[in-house]
């Protein structure tokens, strides 16, 4: 099977990358068939360069391109296929949002609850002054038909 795919070139700490088309089995650096372009990350704005021909012609005939390839040739336009997201791990902001949110919803609840419980007791409160005024009027009413 061949992929299409980066090998290291460059200086320590200077990578630059050539895109290849390389049988799946060899080694990064080692063998491969052709040299449909290159990538260098260190530039500022990062250059990519790529046979789309070529690159084509590879894609055509059964050729994988790498995650990292696949993204450069999608966003040379190259491909039209879209890559895959990656799953990542949450950044450190990320994290202490998510944090944030969750103690504010734990608060809300929590000030929820304590609403619920001021209202039930303010109508067990009322309930009470009204069964106390029941009772009085019943008493009363007792007592005025007693008396007549």
């Amino acid at each position: 099977m061949l992929r299409i795919r980066l090998r290291r070139t460059g200086q320590k700490h200077q990578p630059s990358y050539r895109i290849v088309v390389a049988h799946k089995e060899t080694k990064r650096d080692g063998g491969f068939l052709e040299i449909v372009g290159h990538y260098n990350p260190t530039t500022e704005p990062r250059t990519l360069e790529v046979n789309a021909e070529r690159t084509q012609y590879w894609l055509s005939v059964g050729a994988q391109p790498s995650e990292t390839v696949h993204r450069l040739l999608f966003s040379a336009g190259v491909t039209t296929v879209e890559p895959k997201k990656r799953v990542t791990v949450p950044t450190k902001v990320e994290r202490e949002a998510t944090e944030a949110a969750k103690k504010a919803h734990v608060e809300e609840v929590k000030a929820r609850k304590d609403a619920e419980a001021a209202a039930a007791k303010e109508a067990a409160t009322a309930a009470a002054a009204a069964e106390k005024a029941a009772a009085e009027a019943a008493t009363a009413a007792t007592a005025d038909a007693g008396s007549n």
